[in-house]
């Protein structure tokens, strides 16, 4: 689990960084840190964190607005689930708040699927909370690799949980399960 959360805990670190340099008018930095963030990924998940690589530079007008923005914050990791799949072995469950939290708040934002693949840890799914309805916030849709979901993975074996997402009342009903 360790190895897991050390690499989590990278990608989130990397997933800041290029958040951080879109707003400089430096394309060949973020386009490296995104390159850099993106081989945490399956190719399926590339660009797909709200960020595109870039091949020109925005107004300078942008840049003015954003020159003094406050770094961002790393998101919150509040629990990970471990599950044995048939296929692809251990697979891990990893529940985040949003991008760029608000240190306060504790809300449930997205989780990732991460497994090896070809021995390296790897985001294979990643998931949004909520729903297209606005009644309750749960986890649909999903892109990543097809055949790996919710309904797949069967268990879990294990679970960590490390910071409880106290301000969502949905994300702490789902917090509390053993799932």
């Amino acid at each position: 689990m360790e190895e897991v959360k050390n690499f989590i805990s990278a990608f989130l670190k990397t997933e800041t960084e290029a958040s951080d340099a879109s707003i400089k008018p430096n394309l060949e930095d973020y386009n490296k840190k995104l390159n850099f963030m993106n081989s945490f990924c399956v190719e399926e998940l590339h660009n797909k964190f709200g960020m595109i690589p870039s091949n020109e530079l925005k107004s300078e007008e942008f840049y003015e607005r954003w020159k003094d923005a406050d770094a961002s914050n790393i998101r919150h990791i509040y629990k990970i689930s471990h599950y044995k799949d048939d296929k692809y072995g251990d697979i891990y469950v990893v529940y985040l708040s949003t991008g760029n939290p608000i240190e306060e708040i504790f809300t449930y934002g997205a989780c990732l699927f991460i497994t090896k693949i070809n021995n390296n840890l790897k985001i294979v799914k990643k998931y949004i909370f909520g729903d297209e309805m606005l009644m309750k916030d749960k986890f649909e849709g999903g892109q990543g690799l097809e055949d790996i979901s919710f309904k797949t993975v069967k268990g879990p074996i294990y679970i960590e949980r490390y910071l409880e997402p106290l301000d969502d009342k949905d994300g702490m009903e789902h917090y509390l399960k053993d799932i």
